[in-house]
């Protein structure tokens, strides 16, 4: 909601909800909306993220300094020769680039839509070599916007029937792709039998699509990131049978500006433990985990910040299956809206003959 910047935070999360406010379309809160607004046009910051953020919600307020606002963005603007976007400041995220284009776009298909349309898909098209393999781009936040923007940029087209034909050719191997209104929503997807290769494709017909090309492949673990520690420390719990064991993982955030955006500590656990629920309803009573959830063998605990005194997650986990061989587990802290901020450190469990 802040973009991951660390200045002007309080002006653009005032953005982003007099945007909500505005999007939710309910007369009760047009008095807030005002004073948002008030306070919003006082602010003289040239940010792109929040010259974006800001043009969008008084584009949605009808406000007649949405018109200056975009002006002011678009003056700041990469273009190149099929595409638009913004360099933000040293420090900033991939993310927030990506939310200040996405951003960008839907305060121009809301303040003036058919005059705004070509600019507005130079940037749509930025925005598109920034997916990831999964459809998705650097973080959740980041992603949400930009499929508003892009569902909204698309909902402005006035395109006639769609029908397109991609002809796919690589070594020994052919294949065709047809687009259509009746599967324009459905992914459709083709492995490349061989590899390395060299790809062509051939497109015919009417229409807008997108077409991509994923390559996956390993690379060495990547060094950890200056702006966190993470120390991690197992021990045996006394019981009986040496089920139980507890995780200590502690971390601090150590760059110039002292402290960190929404930061994720993740949790995979090994093979055949699961965590002790009671431990971890009562790590909520520290102010600065904010909340945590259980995604299958994953715990991700979400600190409001990160500093430079160290703050520490801690609880039990219990062996409810006996698995041989297992594997050390991982722990990951990270930036939320900078996933590139990230340190993790493998683990392991004391085994059962350390604690006889």
């Amino acid at each position: 909601m802040q973009g991951g910047i660390s200045s002007g935070n309080t002006v653009s999360l005032t953005a982003y909800v007099m945007a909500a406010l505005l999007e939710a379309r309910q007369p009760s809160h047009d008095q807030s909306v005002s004073m948002a607004a008030r306070c919003l046009t006082k602010d003289n910051s040239t940010h792109p993220y929040v010259l974006a953020i800001k043009a969008y919600a008084f584009a949605l307020a009808s406000h007649p300094n949405a018109t200056s606002l975009m002006q002011k963005l678009l003056d700041q603007a990469v273009v190149t020769k099929n595409a638009m976007y913004w360099n933000l400041p040293k420090g900033s995220s991939k993310a927030a680039s990506l939310e200040t284009a996405g951003y960008a776009i839907l305060a121009m298909m809301t303040h003036d839509p058919v005059n705004n349309v070509l600019t507005a898909g130079e940037i749509v098209k930025w925005i598109t070599t920034q997916r990831n393999g999964q459809g998705g781009f650097y973080s959740t936040q980041d992603t949400i916007v930009a499929l508003q923007a892009l569902a909204t940029y698309e909902g402005y087209l006035r395109q006639g029937t769609l029908n397109v034909k991609a002809v796919v050719t690589a070594s020994n191997f052919t294949h065709t792709f047809n687009i259509t209104d009746n599967n324009k929503l459905l992914e459709q997807y083709q492995p490349l039998p061989t590899l390395p290769t060299t790809v062509s494709i051939n497109m015919t017909g009417q229409g807008c699509v997108v077409l991509q090309a994923v390559l996956r492949y390993n690379i060495p673990e990547p060094d950890p990131s200056d702006a966190f520690t993470l120390t991690v420390n197992t021990t045996t719990e006394p019981d009986k049978y040496c089920t139980t064991k507890r995780i200590t993982a502690c971390t601090a955030y150590h760059l110039s500006d002292h402290k960190s955006n929404m930061a994720v500590i993740e949790v995979d656990l090994i093979s055949g433990y699961i965590p002790e629920k009671q431990d971890l309803k009562q790590m909520l009573n520290d102010v600065h985990i904010k909340r945590y959830e259980v995604d299958g063998s994953k715990i991700n605990f979400y600190i409001d910040e990160l500093v430079v005194e160290d703050l520490c997650v801690n609880f039990r986990v219990i062996r409810e299956v006996d698995v041989e061989d297992v594997k050390p587990g991982t722990i990951i802290v990270y930036d939320y809206y900078q996933p590139e901020l990230s340190i993790s450190k493998r683990y392991t469990l004391p085994s059962p003959e350390e604690c006889r």
